[in-house]
Order: structure tokens, then C-alpha cells, then sequence
């Protein structure tokens, strides 16, 4: 089982999250950090680490979180021979049966599914990254596994024959929405479980599912835009004009409650929506697959 883990100029925050890692119940076999040209330290210490398990890919330029995550299931592939595929943000902190939960449902479904998520809780233990339920969501309910179509890349595990059959994450997507992507992409072809009892923390500043363009600090305004054209962009692949259509329209109304209760910079938050609304309409990359 081999950890893809994307970093970006959180030092310690990684650090915290790579000893979760080494201090599982069950060892990994590898460690894969895609450092995305970190300056606060990360590359000096990444590269002062002592542990032939951990596989350091110091990248030349920030490439976001969509292509760090596209490098690192590729370099994955490639570098290692791990039937299993564990991704997560630096800010990850897995509880010690984080894994081994993870691994015992992967026995008990004997590797019949697409990809298996995480509890994820916030500091205060309040939900946070939750995954959108499937239509057939009790089919294993009685096993603790409830179905899913999509979720975050904070603790998802991937099989490695499922990267070959659907492919690797979308660069072009940059960041927020990427791991909406590839998950829908892959529950869209085989049955995909949320595991109760694997539980990790999301060490973000706040919880993630309150947060909105509107009340969010303005220097994260501009990821809103790659959120809203690849959420559209997702439903127009996945699912359906109608649907897509419903969510550009849900998410021009945002115009309105934004210019009501925006914090501040209320003209380029709503523009924001705007720009990130209309080019989802128009948004198509191609999906890059490996060869075996």
C-alpha cells in the first residue's frame, strides 16, 4: 500500500501528518510526498529524512493540487508495486485504525469496489469533507459501509487496477473539485463505500463544510472559480444538461447573497462566480491514462 501525500508550504502540518503515517497500526510500504516547490523548508526537510520508505518528488514549480495528485498516482504507478493507493492532503491526521479499517473492508468486499473513504472530522470532532451519499447507499449498511458517488482526496483508498481501468486526476482542474472529479469518475463504473470506523482529522482552520465565497478569508477567493467551473464541468461529463444547468444557475444566485453578506471585496467575489460559472459551460480536458 503505498501513500500519496501533496504538500504545499505547511512544514509542520506535514510533519505532523507524516508521523500519523509511520505510527499506523499497520506499516505502509511507501510514503510517495509531491512537494509543489514549497519555500517555508519542506524540500530541506523532506530531503533530510532517513526512511527508504518515504518517496520525496520535489516538483520545479507549484503545480496545484489536481496536477500534485495526477503526478503522484502516476509516480505511484510507476515507481512501486503497491496494489493499493492511499491519498490525502498534508493537513491529514489519521487516527492509528485509520488504515486497518480501511484494509479490513477492502477484505471483506474482496476488492470489489472503486475506491473507500474515510470519517473525516474537523478539530472539535463536528463532520467535515462529507462524501455525497449513492442512490444505493444501504445496500452494506448492516457492514458499516455506506455508498457513496464522490468525496475528497482526505483519506480515499484507490485500488491500483482501478487507476488502470478510469485513469489518473485531471491536472487541468487545478485545485477544488478535482477529487470530485476523479471519485464521481470512478463511482460512475463501480460501487464506492464510506467507512465508518476509518477515522481521520482535517486540520484545516475552520471546518471546511461552513465555509462559503461569501464569509471565506478573501486570499482564498480565487480557488472559487476552479471550484464552480468544475463542479458544472462535472455535471455536464457525469450526469446531465438539466442537472448541470441547475447548478449554474444555483451558483449565479450566490451573486446575490454575496454582494448581501460578503465580508469585503464584495465586487470581486461576485465576479468570481461569474467567471468560474461561465467557463464551466465551456471547460473539456482529457483524461490521461496509464499504460500498464
Amino acid at each position: 500500500m503505498c501513500v500519496i501525500l501533496v504538500t504545499y508550504n505547511r512544514l509542520n502540518l506535514l510533519k505532523e501528518c507524516l508521523n500519523y503515517l509511520l505510527n499506523q497500526s499497520i506499516d505502509v510500504n511507501h510514503i510517495l510526498v509531491v512537494n509543489n516547490k514549497s519555500t517555508d523548508g519542506t524540500s530541506e526537510y523532506l530531503n533530510s529524512l532517513d526512511n527508504n520508505r518515504i518517496i520525496i518528488k520535489n516538483m520545479s514549480e507549484n503545480l496545484g493540487g489536481a496536477a500534485g495528485f495526477s503526478k503522484g498516482i502516476k509516480f505511484a504507478y510507476k515507481e512501486t508495486k503497491d496494489d493499493l493507493f492511499w491519498i490525502m492532503d498534508d493537513d491529514t491526521f489519521p487516527s492509528k485504525n485509520a488504515l486497518q479499517e480501511l484494509l479490513e473492508s477492502d477484505r471483506y468486499l474482496k476488492g470489489n469496489y472503486g475506491f473507500l473513504c474515510s470519517n473525516v472530522r474537523w478539530k472539535d470532532d463536528s463532520m467535515t469533507n462529507i462524501p455525497q451519499v449513492s442512490s444505493d447507499w444501504g445496500e452494506k449498511v448492516d457492514n458499516e459501509l455506506i455508498g457513496v458517488s464522490n468525496a475528497t482526496f482526505v483519506s480515499i483508498l484507490v485500488p491500483r487496477i482501478i487507476v488502470e481501468n478510469v485513469g489518473i486526476p485531471t491536472a487541468e482542474l487545478f485545485i477544488w473539485g478535482d477529487d470530485t472529479e476523479y471519485t464521481t469518475r470512478i463511482s460512475s463504473k463501480y460501487p464506492c463505500y464510506f467507512v465508518s470506523r476509518s477515522k481521520v482529522l482535517h486540520f484545516t482552520t475552520n471546518n471546511l463544510s461552513n465555509v462559503t465565497i461569501a464569509n471565506d478569508s478573501f486570499g482564498r477567493v480565487p480557488r472559487y472559480m476552479y471550484m464552480f467551473r468544475n463542479l458544472i464541468y462535472i455535471d455536464r461529463k457525469y450526469y446531465s444538461r438539466k442537472k448541470a444547468t441547475k447548478r449554474f444557475i444555483s451558483i449565479i444566485m450566490m451573486v446575490f447573497s454575496t454582494i448581501k453578506n460578503g465580508n469585503d471585496h464584495k465586487f470581486i467575489r461576485t465576479m468570481t462566480i461569474v467567471k468560474g460559472a461561465f467557463r464551466g459551460l465551456f471547460f473539456n480536458p482529457k483524461i490521461e491514462y496509464l499504460q500498464k
